[in-house]
């Protein structure tokens, strides 16, 4: 089912650190800081760190099965993992349901990044531009690095992410001299275990994205470092979503926060970078967030694309590019307001939290019952050795 290749791309493990970053940081940096209080309330940034610490545990069981099955991407070794003796036909039949839905995650949340792009774009720059635009542009604009090979997605994200996450952190630095520290306190008030248990569930959401690399690490040479750098690629995130989250709270408060659209935006207003060099700052920092929902939006499309080319055994994954851009646009439209389409992103989430945990976590629990894989592999490869692999 899966063709191989002589030539396989290689992704270094920094790139594969850059790409969870980039996927991670996305249209959720606007909403991230009124998400962490509706059940954390004042404790909401510690729901923050808790949360990525979560997402570190799951990149954790996605590497480990990637050690176990170098080059080798979720479509082979579920098959692999699930497959009656020698017989991997029932292992593709098994792991066709899990697989299809990975994609269907990856195709919606495509669809709902997309949507929620031209929802802020619409209402605070392009207020006369037709949403249907702004969406296609987004699409069209993913589709020209879909194009491309895996390690020029590589390469993208490893350029882009100092470029995105630089400047956010020193908005997110600059928005302190606004706060008041008494926002964040009591931390505990009117916040039982299960209500905090719950704010770091729905925070775990806002790290959805790392599952890609499930596909990805099929592609990556590595060393030892890299569940180091995969969980740096958590990391950075963690660190941007905390400061996001303890500022908003710290300046607005839980009750102000509730009633915010687009907090992190309205965070970005009331700050003044020191020396006065920009007068309007959400004008910057909506250049930069367009960069980060690019980011996410190809490489989810990316991956929807790649893991049907290699469920079908298709050469190429241009065409179902292609194929998949009318009905991602179709898709984008559907949620009648702001209101139904954010309570598709928490729909969506929930089946985030199945393929990025859940399911990888089952896989290595059967691999390592059944002894599949070879648990002692370090998956070290020679840069550019010509080893067998996946193609993109």
């Amino acid at each position: 089912m899966n063709r191989q290749s002589q030539h396989k791309p290689v992704i270094s493990p920094r790139q594969s650190s850059s790409l969870v970053s980039s996927t991670i940081i996305g249209v959720g940096v606007l909403t991230l800081p009124r998400a962490t209080t509706e059940y954390a309330k004042q404790s909401g940034w510690l729901s923050v760190v808790l949360g990525a610490i979560c997402a570190m545990v799951a990149v954790a069981v996605i590497t480990s099965l990637a050690r176990r099955f170098p080059g080798k991407s979720i479509v082979a070794f579920s098959a692999e993992i699930l497959s009656l003796g020698r017989n991997k036909t029932a292992g593709r039949v098994i792991s066709f349901p899990f697989l299809l839905l990975y994609f269907a995650y990856w195709g919606f949340t495509t669809v709902i990044v997309a949507r929620i792009f031209g929802e802020v774009v619409i209402t605070t720059v392009l207020t006369e531009t037709p949403l249907e635009v702004i969406i296609t542009t987004m699409l069209l604009t993913s589709l020209v690095l879909i194009f491309q090979d895996v390690e020029v997605l590589a390469r993208v994200n490893e350029i882009l992410l100092p470029i995105i996450v630089i400047p956010v952190l020193i908005i997110a630095l600059s928005s302190y001299q606004s706060a008041k520290l008494y926002n964040l306190f009591p931390m505990r008030e009117g916040v039982d275990w299960m209500s905090f248990l719950t704010g770091i569930m729905y925070t775990s959401f806002s790290y959805l994205g790392f599952e890609v690399l499930t596909l990805f690490l099929a592609h990556t040479h590595s060393d030892r470092k890299l569940l180091r750098l995969n969980l740096l690629g958590i990391a950075i995130p963690g660190l941007v979503y905390t400061l996001i989250a303890f500022s908003g709270i710290a300046v607005f408060g839980v009750d102000e926060l509730r009633l915010l659209a687009w907090p992190t935006l309205e965070l970005v207003k009331v700050t003044e970078v020191p020396g006065l060099i920009l007068e309007r700052l959400e004008s910057a920092f909506l250049g930069v967030w367009v960069a980060a929902v690019f980011t996410t939006t190809a490489n989810l499309y990316y991956s929807s694309c790649l893991i049907i080319k290699q469920m079908l055994g298709f050469k190429g994954h241009r065409i179902i590019a292609l194929v998949l851009f009318p009905a991602y646009y179709y898709i984008s439209l559907l949620p009648q307001n702001i209101h139904s389409l954010f309570e598709y992103q928490t729909h969506l989430s929930f089946v985030g939290a199945i393929i990025a945990l859940i399911i990888p976590l089952i896989l290595l629990i059967v691999a390592v019952i059944r002894r599949k894989g070879d648990p002692y592999n370090p998956l070290e490869t020679e840069s550019g050795s010509g080893g067998k692999g996946e193609t993109s």
